[in-house]
């Protein structure tokens, strides 16, 4: 069962979960409506109804949880009490799914749950969990409660923090579909300190990497993300310049936030080591590819 299939990450998440031969797919939405396909059935279901879960475990008896579903308008995500919401319908999804016998949970987390403040990449059982924004202390909160269903021996339990997806079908309203906006309509954009790096990972390989959680049943927390940093200009001016707008970028027009690190990676030794798994697409090629279908999609 997967939550939260139609919207950016979940429909990437999605099309990962057709290519498992075999899999019977139960995907949840508000309109329990979506793509066609042999192994796939769709549900419509509100989440944050309290008597949903229960419905929707007793309905479909899922072995396998993949939670997706969580509030997340840009801007509005990190501060918003329908964290709160989420979270407290989170455990009640859990908690029918343990009821209902289910064996593998797989949640989405954040690189927000992570301390900050220090200046190594991020390590999933040593960097401190410390988030300074109620997002990430909601996610933080939600995975603590499937480790407590896990260790009372119900489910086993893994948890994805989720660096900086890009790809297509990203949310307006994040930086690069913004960015490809605003310089398409020929409106200088106006940025921060262009210095910061930042773990990009494509879409399709966050979701690749979920999907094996999902199906190996891993236990644990693990980093989705590429291990690798990249300051937020390169990634920026290599899209201003295939679209020929490098003199629309003004770095520097907004001040950073003094919340934002100066350098946020993960490291990625023990998704290797234990799962076996790489990224697959490059940062450059990957937004070549993001930027030639958002082109398309135009014409």
């Amino acid at each position: 069962m997967l939550t939260g299939p139609s919207g950016f990450l979940g429909s990437h998440l999605l099309d990962r979960l057709l290519q498992v031969d075999g899999m019977a797919i139960h995907a949840v939405s508000r309109t329990g409506t979506g793509r066609a396909h042999d192994r796939l059935t769709w549900h419509r279901g509100d989440l944050l109804d309290p008597s949903m879960a229960g419905r929707l475990m007793a309905e479909a008896r899922p072995t396998h949880l993949l939670h997706n579903a969580w509030f997340a308008v840009p801007g509005r995500f990190w501060s918003d009490p329908a964290n709160l919401t989420w979270l407290q319908a989170s455990i009640a999804l859990m908690a029918a799914f343990a009821e209902s016998g289910g064996r593998q949970f797989v949640g989405v987390g954040t690189c927000a749950e992570y301390d900050w403040s220090g200046s190594k990449p991020y390590a999933e059982d040593t960097t401190p969990i410390r988030p300074a924004t109620l997002y990430g202390k909601c996610k933080a909160a939600c995975w603590a409660a499937a480790q407590a269903f896990e260790a009372a021996g119900t489910f086993r339990a893994a948890w994805g923090r989720v660096f900086l997806p890009y790809g297509e079908g990203d949310t307006q309203g994040r930086l690069l579909p913004s960015l490809v906006a605003e310089l398409q309509a020929g409106r200088p954009m106006l940025l921060g300190d262009g210095s910061l790096e930042r773990d990009f990972i494509y879409a399709p390989d966050a979701a690749d990497l979920l999907v094996r959680m999902l199906i190996s049943e891993a236990s644990g927390a693990f980093n989705v993300a590429s291990g690798e940093a990249t300051a937020l200009a390169v990634a920026i001016e290599h899209i201003a310049g295939r679209l020929g707008r490098n003199d629309l970028l003004r770095f520097g027009a907004r001040p950073t936030p003094v919340s934002e690190p100066a350098k946020l990676v993960a490291d990625p030794a023990k998704v290797r080591g234990t799962l076996q798994w790489r990224p697959h697409m490059p940062l450059l090629r990957g937004l070549d590819t993001v930027l030639q279908s958002s082109l398309q999609g135009e014409q």
